[in-house]
């Protein structure tokens, strides 16, 4: 059902700070976006987003978490056989997109998505 983890989101008050955590601890090509408000690091097949955002340094984290499906529709087919409201499916970028509460997550920002759009 889920193929596998596409990419996680992460914010942070000072990107260039974060980036270069990831390019000096862990050896890590940094791919700084092209506004300035984000960069990429691959890791495998999937990619860890960091996001500039004014928050304070105890706010810094997790901000979402995405997950690549075969079809969305047996995702949420899934969440109705355990009894769950898994939301409406949106299309955006040629995906189709599965937003998942937080509290049906372990309170994390959880988003599931096909490319059946």
């Amino acid at each position: 059902m889920i193929k596998r983890l596409d990419k996680l989101e992460v914010a942070t008050s000072d990107l260039a700070d974060a980036s270069s955590i990831y390019a000096k601890n862990f050896g890590f090509a940094v791919t700084r976006s092209a506004d300035g408000k984000s960069a990429t690091v691959r890791v495998g097949g999937a990619e860890i987003r960091l996001i500039a955002q004014a928050i304070d340094s105890s706010s810094e984290g997790m901000i979402g978490l995405w997950l690549e499906a075969d079809d969305v529709e047996q995702v949420v087919a899934k969440f109705h056989m355990a009894g769950l409201d898994a939301g409406k499916i949106e299309i955006e970028s040629g995906r189709r997109i599965l937003t998942i509460d937080p509290k049906l997550a372990n309170q994390v920002p959880l988003y599931i998505f096909d490319r059946k759009a």
